[in-house]
């Protein structure tokens, strides 16, 4: 997006104190697109040439006497997400992603966002406070991950006011806690309501069979960074219970560079220890006769050594405290041929931003910006197999989002900015079904209707063919619409704003997978995404306010190579190419790539004891919000894991950014910064030790 923006008055928790009075929204002409027909035609060659290899490649014969089948085993992993119902990952209405937990120990990944770069067609930017996730081309300076939706074990964590999704160190669980990370791309309104527009990304916990006993695990790394956890996993009182707690601390790059700000004034550009971070973590989840429940808790504080939205540069005031809970308990019973599913959670979370502010009525003051969000909910699902062959999903889910209060205030003396506190609810039905038609082909409808008072009733429809015209292939044609509803700081924050419409999106996808043979697939997706009304910041001289904008087009084909083989190698090789990247202006949106190439190779150094894994990662040249391209890099990061080296004794090294790359992400609105430079080759070691049995 081009935007007009002030940048010494928006932030993320609210505004700098500027000026007490704010204008309303400006109008911002609406743009129609251009068409690429020239480039739907090359969409079309690559479906054509796929076409035509593929029935060629699933005749051909194993190159290797091999007689492992591992390939086949893991397009039998079952789903979730996807359909609201566990389902073979083969067989779901959507592109779906699985990242076992195997392959996060072997990729050394320490976030979610670390999982989520290895994805096809994801990629991640880091502006020092918080990750941003890219999918198919999709990135808005100032998106805090709100066209995403994100869930552990099928909880929303989307928080209530700005209905972020945080993937950095600021996520809710440690990832030695995971079991694996459902990805399903495209949209999925129709199953979960809004956020649920690229992608829904579905984090699912380990078990405590898992771990049968107690895990400690500790690690150390460059830039003065440590962590440690402790978890136990078994059965108490014939309860199986998982409980989890671990911390993360960092000092940070020590010493950051910033041109922008090279002046004696603001210590010739050096942002000096200002890049700390530090995060809690705790989770507990207690099961039983199909009575489970569940909580989670965070507490993450984060420096910013960036000077964002006009802070005084390189004060160490300038900090944001993220803290995240939550509690759900569900009960799930199985009567004949239908399954029952009830729900109940409550969620409360608090952002706080703290800066020192340059300028306003009130020189060199500091400010807070505060947001306290609470909600419960209830959520009632049938799950039915009808005839032996229908399944029919029908659910009630509501929200009642009681708390979504944001101050911002200076501290001395005490004069408010921002006050509001607008609660809100959602409520939904939602139907769907998988009707085989015959042996080989299936239909996949899915429907929900949301009623939020803020902007209505919202319908989205989602419809999937499934289709297998071969052995080992599946064909999937997937239409559906989903929408993004105006959050509570996006309404109310400003005074004066206007009312805003719902984002509107509407998305074709093909999919086509192939089983090469036992040990090596290939997919590829053609996929083109509309966004009507898109939500975007607009400003003057006096303040800001948001407004909806016109019309996005996105549009891109991912080919993927998988490999497997019994010996314990695996490879997934992919690569991405967004050939429509089309704004409401018709130029090219900002922080959008238009090649992604991926790799990742894992290999057994000693059979079940040693294993070397390269995660290579390559983005292509990005656009900035001011009109500048940011290069294109590639990195390479590796990880050594040994297993069971001693008595229940695991131990991995990584080196990440192994060639040193210097690469940056696009700043953002609030930036002075064109581009953030990133981190170099940073050094990693951890040890888990398990004690009372595996």
């Amino acid at each position: 997006m081009r935007h007009i923006f002030f940048s010494t008055c928006l932030r993320k928790h609210g505004p700098a104190p500027c000026l007490p009075e704010f204008s309303g929204p400006n109008k911002m002409t609406e743009h129609t697109g251009n068409s690429r027909r020239n480039k739907w035609k090359c969409a079309s060659g690559y479906l054509a040439v796929f076409l035509m290899l593929v029935p060629g490649l699933a005749c051909a014969q194993d190159s290797a006497d091999l007689t492992g089948r591992s390939l086949e085993d893991l397009m039998n992993v079952r789903v979730y997400s996807a359909s609201r119902y566990s389902q073979l990952v083969s067989e779901a209405p959507a592109s779906v992603t699985v990242i076992s937990r195997e392959m996060i120990e072997r990729g050394g990944y320490r976030t979610l966002a670390d999982i989520l770069r290895s994805v096809r067609g994801f990629y991640v930017s880091y502006d020092r406070q918080y990750s941003y996730l890219g999918v198919r081309g999709f990135s808005d300076s100032g998106d805090y991950n709100t066209r995403v939706l994100l869930m552990v074990d099928g909880h929303r964590m989307n928080d209530t006011i700005y209905e972020q999704a945080a993937i950095g160190t600021d996520f809710i669980l440690d990832v030695d806690t995971i079991e694996r990370v459902e990805i399903t791309r495209g949209p999925s309104s129709s199953l979960y309501g809004t956020n649920a527009v690229f992608a829904v990304v579905n984090v699912i916990t380990r078990k405590s069979s898992d771990i049968g006993g107690v895990e400690l695990a500790g690690g150390a790394g460059t830039f003065n960074s440590y962590r440690g956890r402790i978890t136990y996993g078994g059965t108490i009182a014939g309860v199986d219970a998982i409980l989890s707690g671990s911390f993360y601390g960092s000092k940070g790059n020590k010493h950051l560079y910033y041109p922008e700000y090279d002046s004696p004034q603001t210590n010739n550009g050096i942002a000096s220890h200002v890049d700390d971070d530090q995060a809690l973590n705790l989770l507990a989840t207690l099961s039983t006769h199909g009575l489970r429940f569940q909580a989670a808790y965070s507490d993450r504080e984060k420096g910013d050594p960036t000077g964002s939205y006009g802070d005084v540069f390189g004060s160490p005031l300038n900090r944001e405290h993220n803290i995240r809970g939550f509690l759900d308990l569900r009960y799930e019973k199985t009567v004949r041929n239908t399954t029952l599913m009830a729900r109940t959670y409550y969620d409360r979370e608090m952002n706080k931003g703290g800066f020192l502010s340059e300028g306003g009525a009130d020189p060199d003051s500091l400010s807070l910006n505060i947001g306290r969000g609470e909600n419960w909910g209830a959520e009632f699902q049938a799950v039915s197999t009808l005839r032996n062959r229908y399944k029919v999903v029908g659910g009630l889910e509501y929200r009642n989002d009681f708390r979504q209060e944001m101050l911002t205030y200076t501290v001395d003396p005490v004069v408010y900015y921002a006050k509001s506190d607008q609660p809100s609810f959602v409520a939904a039905p939602y139907v769907e079904a998988e009707i085989p038609i015959t042996s080989r082909l299936s239909f996949d409808p899915s429907l929900r209707a949301d009623y939020n008072p803020r902007v209505g009733w919202m319908c989205s429809p989602r419809a999937a063919i499934n289709y297998n015209p071969w052995d080992r292939s599946r064909v999937k044609l997937i239409y559906g619409e989903s929408f993004r509803s105006p959050n509570s700081y996006e309404m109310y924050f400003w005074p004066g704003q206007q009312p805003l419409q719902s984002e509107k999106i509407a998305t074709w996808e093909a999919d086509l997978e192939q089983e090469l043979n036992n040990h090596v697939s290939a997919s590829l997706s053609i996929f083109h995404n509309r966004t009507d009304h898109f939500i975007a910041v607009s400003a003057d001289t006096w303040g800001a306010t948001f407004v909806n904008e016109g019309r996005q087009s996105l549009a891109g084909v991912e080919a993927e190579i998988r490999t497997r083989w019994s010996n314990g190698t695996t490879a997934t090789a992919s690569y991405s190419n967004h050939f429509e990247q089309e704004d409401i202006d018709g130029g090219t949106p900002e922080n959008s790539p238009k090649h992604l190439a991926k790799l990742y190779l894992s290999v057994p150094l000693v059979p079940r004891k040693l294993f070397a894994t390269a995660d290579t990662q390559y983005l292509s040249h990005r656009m900035t919000l001011r009109g500048q391209r940011v290069d294109s890099y590639g990195i390479v990061n590796l990880t050594l894991l040994g297993k069971q080296l001693a008595r229940n004794l695991d131990l991995s090294f990584s080196v990440d950014n192994l060639l040193d790359k210097h690469y940056s992400d696009p700043g953002a609105q609030q930036h002075l910064q064109n581009a953030i430079p990133q981190d170099g080759r940073n050094l990693r070691a951890k040890l888990t030790w398990t004690f009372g049995g595996r």
